[in-house]
């Protein structure tokens, strides 16, 4: 019997109403046509589909049939009233998921269509899948999709476009179903030093037992072994800019350590008075801490001077003699060269220069102290060239370390790009040499222990001062802040030369200080001995210039300028001989004090003596302008 136009007709109508049940019931779009970007899953759509047939199926039985209206309507008010929540719930919790559909994953899918041409758009909308939290992107491919050329990396850099950072794809095109699931590179983790390290661990211990002559252990690095760096050659001089509480003194505190481990003689000036102190009593540890006596630092400072001078002289006579360590430590460097260069405008004389020359003392043991194992390691905060006397000693430092930095320091002292960012943490510090940058931590310990442990060490290794030709100069008696003392005149005219002063009103800590037990501390240098230069002063007395004595003798009531006792020396027959040391004529205080007693203060000058005075600082001015 053949078939008729309605035997196709009907069969095609079943065939579509087929096709409309099952996507009825499996949730998919009745036309055909693809779901709209942030639709609900079909899974859901299905199951509301079938709970809505079954009510109104049910609605229709029990209104028309059964006739119990009242059920109907109680029933669907209840389902009503517990489905609007759940579906308001729902609606808010789909507006994210929409949001990222139509922003981010049908954009991407859009894009792909000359990468996956073999699919039409219905296809390709459904090919891409983002997660909300964006940890992969799977991406499905059609059964004949091949690479042509470039596909692949075509395909990645769209991606990372889209999502920014570095994704790797791994790609599967031996098992069906094809696809490609693109995830964020992840780079290893960055290697950082140990929050903390103690000095006395044992790492850190047996690194330092191994080091040679000359070798210091820093710390850890990144790989959390110990950083071993040379106080010779090249890297002889160090410099430290570390700012406020970045753990410069623990520093400090741990080289000096080692440096008496290794029979070192160690110079420290420190105005800040706190770095170091703890080595006060430590064999062959020099310690300059008194902001009050900017002279002894100078003194100690010109003292190390000469005695490079000395090394190299007899380097020169044999070549291979070897020298004990000395190392000078320069604590708050900036501090010290405005307190030096006020001190130098204080008490220079005419005809000295203008600028301050300490730094020509420091400026020949850095240029010349490598060759003979002297040292210096200067702190900074702010290590600009000024800061070391503009005397291009800065480069010098060949070896810096930099800790709880800022980018403009980081641009003034290494000047390079991008400026690294700087760790807030105390102890945690850059090693730079040349290029080579190593972040380390600084190892610590109590005060109180470093010098312990300093004592124990001396006695084990022992100390000399066979390569020493001279004697560090003694730290002059502590003086007490101006707030803190009482000023009272330190003698009277009819108390005779060998008057000495009265004690200082000292603190409870502080003991008082008599004039007469004073060290003697000459300008121009420390006295060696057996130096023909060397003065012939009373054991114990005081050389000062004159605008030392004026300033001593202002602080104790007795008001005299330093130009008018210039003008007394030379106009008066009965003014304090002084003494010749290093060309310069120093006096004693007492002898001035005597002279300019409370019964005689500072008399009216005639006025040829204040023309004269005039003139003189005249003349001063401008050989300071020269």
């Amino acid at each position: 019997m053949a078939r008729t136009e309605f035997d196709r007709q009907l069969e095609q109508g079943v065939e579509e109403a087929g096709a409309v049940v099952a996507r009825f019931l499996s949730g998919a779009p009745l036309d055909g046509e693809p779901r709209p970007p942030g639709g609900l899953p079909r899974g859901v759509i299905a199951l509301i589909r079938v709970l809505v047939t079954a009510w109104v199926g049910w609605a229709a039985w029990m209104w028309w049939y059964v006739k119990d209206h009242e059920r109907v309507i109680y029933v669907s008010a209840g389902a009503a009233g517990l489905l609007l929540p759940v579906v308001v719930i729902a609606a808010v919790r789909g507006r994210k998921r929409r949001q990222h559909q139509r922003s981010l994953v049908y954009p991407m899918a859009l894009a792909l269509k000359e990468l996956l041409s073999p699919w039409d758009e219905h296809h390709r909308m459904r090919a891409v899948t983002i997660p909300l939290d964006r940890s992969f992107v799977a991406i499905k491919l059609p059964d004949g999709w091949h690479d042509p050329g470039a596909y692949r990396d075509q395909m990645r850099d769209l991606v990372q476009q889209r999502m920014g950072g570095l994704w790797a794809g791994e790609w599967n095109l031996k098992n069906h179903p094809f696809n490609v699931v693109f995830t964020p590179h992840q780079p290893k983790p960055k290697p950082e030093p140990p929050e903390t390290v103690d000095f006395f661990s044992e790492v850190i211990q047996d690194a330092i037992a191994a080091c040679k002559p000359g070798q210091i252990v820093l710390g850890l690095d990144e790989h959390h072994k110990p950083f071993i760096k040379e106080m010779t050659g090249e890297t002889a001089m160090w410099a430290l800019s570390v700012g406020s509480g970045g753990g410069k003194s623990s520093f400090l505190q741990m080289v000096i350590t080692q440096l008496v481990r290794q029979r070192a003689t160690v110079l420290g000036v420190d105005v800040k008075m706190a770095s170091i102190i703890c080595f006060q009593g430590v064999e062959g540890v020099h310690l300059y801490t008194d902001p009050g006596n900017i002279g002894d630092m100078r003194a100690a400072l010109t003292w190390v001077a000469k005695e490079v001078q000395a090394r190299n002289y007899l380097k020169k006579q044999n070549p291979k003699k070897d020298f004990d360590r000395l190392t000078v430590i320069l604590e708050e460097g900036n501090e010290f060269g405005d307190a030096s260069k006020e001190w130098w405008n204080e008490n220079k004389e005419k005809g000295d220069p203008a600028a301050d020359p300490i730094w020509g003392d420091i400026a020949s043991i850095m240029r010349m102290g490598r060759h003979v194992n002297v040292t210096i390691i200067g702190v900074f905060q702010d290590l600009r060239e000024a800061a070391v006397g503009n005397r291009g000693l800065r480069n010098m430092f060949r070896f810096l370390m930099l800790g709880n930095f800022n980018a403009n320091q980081w641009r003034m002292i290494v000047n390079t790009s991008p400026v690294p960012e700087s760790v807030d943490r105390a102890g945690r510090m850059m090693a730079i040499e040349g290029n080579r940058r190593v972040w380390i931590q600084v190892p610590y310990a109590d005060p109180d222990a470093f010098r312990e442990h300093c004592l124990e060490l001396r006695t084990k290794y022992g100390y000399s001062t066979d390569d020493l030709y001279g004697t560090p100069p003694a730290a002059s008696p502590e003086s007490l802040p101006s707030l803190l003392q009482t000023s009272t005149p330190l003698f009277t005219k009819n108390s005779g030369d060998d008057a000495t002063a009265p004690a200082i009103e000292a603190g409870p800590s502080t003991p008082a200080v008599d004039a007469a037990e004073r060290p003697t501390l000459v300008k121009g240098g420390p006295q060696v001995p057996g130096d023909p230069a060397q003065s012939k002063e009373e054991p114990g007395e005081e050389l000062l210039s004159l605008a030392e004595v004026a300033r001593r003798l202002a602080a104790d009531g007795i008001k005299v300028s330093p130009e008018l006792m210039r003008q007394h020396k030379r106009r008066r027959d009965d003014f304090p001989a002084g003494t010749l040391v290093d060309g310069k004529e120093l006096f004693r205080l007492s002898d001035l004090a005597v002279y300019y007693g409370p019964d005689d203060a500072e008399p009216e000058p005639e006025s040829e003596e204040i023309d004269e005075v005039e003139d003189e600082l005249d003349d001063e001015a401008d050989d300071e302008l020269d």
